[in-house]
């Protein structure tokens, strides 16, 4: 199935995705395309819900998300309530790359949950945990429990860094 529109729903998916799983991303003026792709889409007007299932690829010029099934719930004034990427989620922008089997961002709490073999990088440098949150108004992360693995960039061993 192919999903491509500047409809509010669509935009949203990918403005939310954009902004929420990656809080550096810089907003733009007007909206860019947003692409949703999947082996099929259901959208039921009466309970306000769309999904997503099947090889589901959405394509946006700031970030790129896959996953195997994506659920978008609306709230009453048809504004996006909350998102659900289940199942081999892996999101990427730039050179940061984020994994897990459940991501869920909520309106309401401006929060995106990884959950399930969560990893969050940049470059080399990562962070692992069962539960990673991202605050998307303060660009603050919580991981719990946490492990964070930091490499020496290569510009502290020019500087003559100490390597044992």
């Amino acid at each position: 199935m192919f999903v491509r529109s500047r409809s509010a729903m669509v935009s949203a998916v990918g403005v939310l995705l954009a902004i929420g799983v990656w809080a550096w991303a810089a907003e733009e003026a007007e909206p860019a395309e947003t692409i949703v792709t999947s082996e099929s889409l259901m959208f039921d007007y009466g309970r306000s819900t769309c999904v997503f299932e099947g090889s589901v690829v959405v394509t946006d010029p700031r970030v790129k998300l896959e996953c195997d099934k994506l659920y978008v719930f609306f709230d009453a004034t048809n504004n996006v309530d909350s998102i659900v990427a289940m199942d081999s989620v892996h999101v990427v922008q730039e050179d940061r790359k984020g994994t897990c089997d459940k991501a869920v961002y909520t309106a309401s709490t401006g929060a995106i949950v990884m959950t399930g073999n969560a990893t969050l990088a940049r470059g080399r440098d990562a962070i692992h945990g069962d539960e990673i949150k991202i605050f998307v108004n303060s660009e603050k992360v919580t991981c719990t429990p946490g492990r964070l693995v930091v490499f020496p960039s290569s510009l502290e061993k020019a500087k003559g860094g100490v390597t044992q």
